[in-house]
């Protein structure tokens, strides 16, 4: 139930165009600053620069987080001469929020069966289809950005397989819940999902039971140190530094010959990645790049027996 005071919870919409060569940046320090997705897409105006969007709370902006992107964004500048950035901020309530995501969100195919649909969108699933309901509030993940649809590839052609079915599966940075609720339609027998965003464990729990497995996942806020493992498939996909920081804890959650699954990297950022993780045990299995953005890139992991 939302209450009066959250209705009228006002937020600042950050658009920020910028020439392609700052989305990884940008997109990092954002996620950072910000402990929550933004949304990417291309310039309606001008094919060789994006639109990176951003939402800022109240707290956000008494905190000074708008002058800190300010800030990172006049030294991203001076570090980028030939950029170009602009951004604009708009003002809007929680009742526009899921306005603003309507006009981006439409049902979108994933895989060969997977397809993500919002819960306001009519879609009439063929024989073989998995139809993954999502109402994506606050939170980040709706299978359109690469990093997300690489997972969710990967999960069905596990499934495909056979390897998914009674697996227990560890999601991390859950967001909206997406990866964890495919998990579980895709055949695990046990899905936890967490995420230190109260907005994005909200959302994932509303998001698990609107998809009826709410037998098998299980979504918190609890810190990935106190998850009970270990797990036959762990999931992350979130930003290359906290992978890296959070590479020990991860690693550990990993069954022994169970698979550790990471998105949210960048091509050129693998070799840092396979350093970090291998340092914890892990071998390198596959590095997948995605079929529409080759820049991002999934890494697959085992751990030793």
């Amino acid at each position: 139930m939302i209450s009066k005071e959250d209705k009228k919870r006002l937020w600042v919409e950050l658009s920020i165009q910028c020439s392609k060569e700052l989305e990884e940046p940008l997109c990092d320090f954002l996620i950072s600053e910000l402990s929550r997705g933004v949304l990417v897409e291309e310039s309606p105006d001008n094919e060789d620069m994006l639109l990176i969007k951003a939402y800022l709370r109240r707290e956000d902006l008494e905190s000074g987080a708008f002058q800190a992107v300010e800030t990172y964004i006049e030294e991203l500048c001076l570090l980028h001469p030939h950029a170009t950035v602009s951004i604009e901020g708009e003002r809007i309530i929680h009742e526009d929020w899921h306005d603003k995501w309507k006009r981006f969100f439409k049902p979108l195919r994933v895989g060969r069966r997977l397809v993500v649909k919002p819960t306001w969108e009519d879609y009439i699933p063929g024989p073989d289809e998995i139809v993954i309901e999502m109402d994506p509030g606050r939170a980040f993940g709706v299978g359109s950005h690469a990093s997300t649809r690489l997972i969710l590839q990967k999960l069905e052609k596990m499934s495909d397989a056979g390897l998914i079915k009674n697996m227990r599966v560890l999601d991390v940075g859950t967001g909206s819940g997406i990866l964890a609720i495919s998990a579980a339609r895709l055949g695990a027998r046990e899905v936890i999902a967490i995420d230190i965003d109260l907005d994005a464990v909200e959302t994932a729990r509303k998001n698990v039971h609107l998809n009826n497995v709410h037998e098998q996942v299980f979504v918190s806020n609890a810190p990935l140190w106190e998850i009970e493992g270990p797990f036959d498939l762990v999931l992350a996909n979130i930003d290359r530094d906290s992978l890296l920081l959070l590479s020990k804890e991860l690693s550990a959650q990993v069954a022994s010959n169970g698979l550790l699954l990471l998105s949210g990297i960048l091509d050129h950022q693998a070799d840092g990645i396979e350093k970090g993780f291998g340092n914890q045990g892990l071998k390198l299995v596959s590095v997948v790049p995605d079929e529409k953005d080759s820049r991002w890139i999934l890494m697959e992991f085992q751990q030793g027996s």
